[in-house]
């Protein structure tokens, strides 16, 4: 019977099956966001074609507690926005998310996936300016930004994981002029 309750208790374990407390809150964070290290990215996605892109959390297995989002850009080399302009996700939750450019690779539009602090959109925008052509439009030291992606060309994606307290964010893409073209949207953790 010890055997039989053992073996159960274990594959409960492997199984991957959620377990609400051990889901990490935003009270256990100190309330504030942290994001993890996949966001340095070395090997590609494997279902993705063409070859600079580097995407290692796309590979790693969903954790417990874990959802997993996928956004994309417009597939238009001069349309900016996302192809989901809101999201919503339960506090506490570990958030995988993939972004993908929808371009055409031979367009050469490159776009991201930043997320802000509330009200913290014109200083993101000014610092990413100010980051310049060699930093790829993105100051990733500025306090205000919760967590990002890479700027990727068309036909690539990169994946991270974070996590966020809860409130209403903006999400935005820092190339010069896309943001204020429409590339934003909303991100809801309650």
């Amino acid at each position: 019977m010890t055997g039989i309750a053992a073996c159960s208790v274990l594959l409960t374990a492997c199984s991957g099956a959620a377990d609400p407390a051990a889901a990490p809150s935003a009270a256990s964070t100190g309330g504030t966001a942290t994001v993890a290290s996949s966001m340095t990215s070395t090997r590609p996605d494997p279902d993705e074609v063409g070859t600079a892109t580097q995407d290692p959390g796309a590979t790693k297995p969903v954790t417990a507690g874990t959802i997993t989002v996928e956004v994309g850009s417009a597939s238009g080399a001069k349309e900016f926005h996302y192809d989901k302009v809101t999201l919503a996700e339960p506090a506490g939750s570990k958030i995988k998310l993939k972004f993908v450019n929808h371009t055409d690779s031979k367009d050469e539009v490159g776009h991201n996936w930043v997320l802000v602090k509330p009200g913290q959109e014109a200083e993101v925008i000014a610092s990413s300016k100010a980051a310049g052509d060699d930093k790829d439009w993105l100051n990733v030291d500025d306090p205000a930004i919760v967590a990002h992606t890479r700027l990727i060309e068309g036909g690539q994606s990169n994946t991270i994981t974070f996590t966020a307290a809860p409130g209403t964010y903006t999400y935005l893409c820092t190339f010069p002029g896309h943001y204020a073209a429409g590339e934003k949207g909303t991100l809801v953790i309650k």
